[in-house]
């Protein structure tokens, strides 16, 4: 063979590589994208309890994904995965129809089975326990199938595939961790159900409401409160009050650490409307309790303690449906504004008081009566505990245990494991209810490895969304009493807790180096800040930090859920 016809003929066979590998890699595409298609059908056919929709979605997940993932596999893929520059999105390709493949063959199924059994749960007044007994299966059945699917996608460097590529991989990456994690914490939930509703002995809960308006570490101040009993499945809503009526205790309802001292002050343990200006429920939980049976003078009363807040309340009123409050109807899309916004500039206060206790009371009412869609209030409680908007505590040591670690125990990592935590805290310092117009974003990145110690840098952008003069305008209800700080504008508290064992270093505000002092509380340095916002005008945070040592992993970032419906958690990639 000459060496003209030799290289014709590998041009030949390069041709056809090329044709080849295109048609496959078409084929995949247009399987992806059907099954992306079928996912959004599948959603809708939920929501709007169309069982015939539901079937013809599922089924086309469960073909497209299985084309994809068989599209994408095989002797020829895998060599493609080794190429420049295409390699590693061809790897993303396959990690992704495998993925979904995993989830539409094992998970699917199983969840479908989950929501029929939803639309059970509600008895009028209370959950059915045979029915969170048989719904402990397919959870987890679902639950395992997600985890394996999160698995998949989970260890990709999306950092180098292409634009459209990478946006949506990471779109389904975060969609499925989501998912992993909610379904996680349900089968917590479900195991732990029947006894925390009462089904061996009755349970008293204190609610509490978070009002993001005027923020607080854990979300916003507590002020609203409610107490729920449990019996046997039932819920009953027994007694209500606002926080401010227990005033201020002369020392600390109990005793504060040195830590707890010197970061947050005695406050933490005077006002019930500060017990959470640490981020850690657990303690916010013990503080409340205390608090709230001494005032009563009901000892031993409570079991537990819940939170939950306006934004997480809108989520759960896509499944109760409209609420009407007073001259107000309650929706998803009007809840925030209306019990954030609206009831303070629009009404005087002994009438918000009045309105906040009734909206309570009625969304309870309707998340225990007839859901108009069960399947959205499962999702809706769901994502308000991926946020860190509904918050969990119980008070007997088992059924703790079970919840530690879940979204919705809200606690503040102290472990010195290999994996390093950074936890920004915000705490209002005007006594206003400006946080409304409150806006923040926080990153965390590793730029660096050595000996086992990670370098991070952290950044942090604040601003309000009105103008001072605007604010001025809608009264004292919002911009508060003027003592502190001029009318319009908000102060607030910055905390940032960097990881176990470890170390801050140079702290920039706006282009000035700062001389921050930490504390130690519970192993972990904190820095705070006080941040003065007087216009729309954004302000810059900017940090070093170094892990402790052997936290060479993935880090975490755990945030204040703010006004804004959505997560401000987020997690980094190991420098090491």
């Amino acid at each position: 063979m000459t060496l003209r016809r030799a290289l014709a003929l590998l041009a030949v066979l390069l041709l056809a590589a090329v044709a080849y590998t295109g048609w496959t890699g078409w084929q995949v595409r247009g399987d992806l994208q059907a099954a992306e298609q079928n996912v959004s059908e599948l959603q809708a056919a939920l929501r709007d309890d169309d069982q015939a929709a539901s079937d013809r979605a599922a089924q086309g997940l469960r073909e497209h994904a299985a084309a994809a993932a068989d599209g994408s596999s095989g002797g020829w893929w895998e060599a493609l995965t080794v190429l420049p520059v295409l390699g590693d999105d061809v790897q993303g390709v396959r990690a992704l129809s495998q993925s979904l493949n995993t989830l539409a063959t094992d998970a699917v199924d199983p969840l479908l089975r989950s929501a029929e059994l939803a639309k059970q749960l509600p008895t009028g007044g209370g959950l059915s326990m045979p029915v969170i007994d048989e719904l402990s299966e397919p959870v987890a059945e679902a639950s395992e199938a997600l985890a394996r699917a999160a698995d998949q996608v989970k260890g990709q460097d999306s950092s180098g595939y292409v634009g459209a590529l990478q946006s949506r991989f990471d779109d389904y990456v975060d969609t499925v961790v989501s998912a992993e994690s909610g379904l996680g914490g349900a089968e917590t939930a479900i195991g732990l159900l029947p006894d925390m509703l009462g089904g061996d002995e009755p349970k008293d809960y204190l609610v509490v409401f978070q009002n993001n308006a005027e923020i607080r570490a854990s979300g916003g101040m507590p002020g609203n409160f409610a107490r729920i009993h449990a019996e046997k499945g039932r819920l009953t809503l027994v007694d209500q009050g606002t926080a401010a009526q227990f005033g201020e205790r002369s020392s600390p309802v109990l005793p504060l650490t040195e830590g707890e001292r010197e970061v947050y002050g005695e406050q933490l343990g005077t006002y019930f409307q500060d017990a959470n200006f640490t981020s850690d429920f657990p303690r916010t939980a013990e503080l409340m309790k205390t608090r709230w049976e001494q005032e009563l003078k009901r000892p031993g009363q409570l079991d537990g303690v819940l939170s939950l807040d306006p934004v997480a309340m809108s989520y759960l009123l896509d499944g109760t449906g409209p609420v009407q409050v007073q001259d107000q109807t309650l929706t998803s899309e009007n809840a925030v504004e209306v019990l954030l916004s609206q009831t303070y500039a629009k009404r005087g206060l002994l009438e918000q008081d009045a309105f906040f206790n009734e909206a309570a009371r009625k969304i309870f009412e309707a998340m225990t009566g007839d859901l108009a869609s069960p399947v959205s209030f499962v999702q809706g409680l769901s994502r308000a505990a991926r946020e860190g908007r509904l918050l969990v505590h119980s008070f007997d040591a088992a059924e703790q245990a079970e919840l530690a670690g879940t979204a919705v125990a809200g606690e503040l990592p102290t472990d010195a494991s290999g994996r390093p935590y950074v936890d920004v805290e915000l705490n209002d310092a005007t006594a206003s209810k400006m946080s409304y117009y409150l806006r923040y974003d926080t990153q965390v990145k590793a730029v660096g490895c050595e000996d086992g110690v990670q370098e991070l840098s952290g950044s942090m952008v604040m601003h309000q969304t009105i103008s001072p003069r605007e604010a001025e305008a809608l009264g004292a209800s919002v911009t508060g009493p003027g003592d502190s700080v001029e009318l319009g504008e908000q102060i607030v508290f910055v905390r940032i807790h960097g990881p176990v064992g470890g170390s801050f270093g140079r702290m920039v505000i706006d282009g000035e180096v700062q001389d921050v002092r930490t504390v130690d509380l519970n192993g972990r340095p904190v820095a705070t800040l006080l941040m003065a916002l007087t216009s729309r005008q954004q302000v810059m945070i900017t940090w070093q930090m170094d892990t402790g040592e052997g936290q060479t992993g993935a880090g975490k970032v755990g945030v204040t859920p703010s006004v804004v419906p959505g997560n401000k958690d987020s997690e980094f990639s190991s420098a090491c």
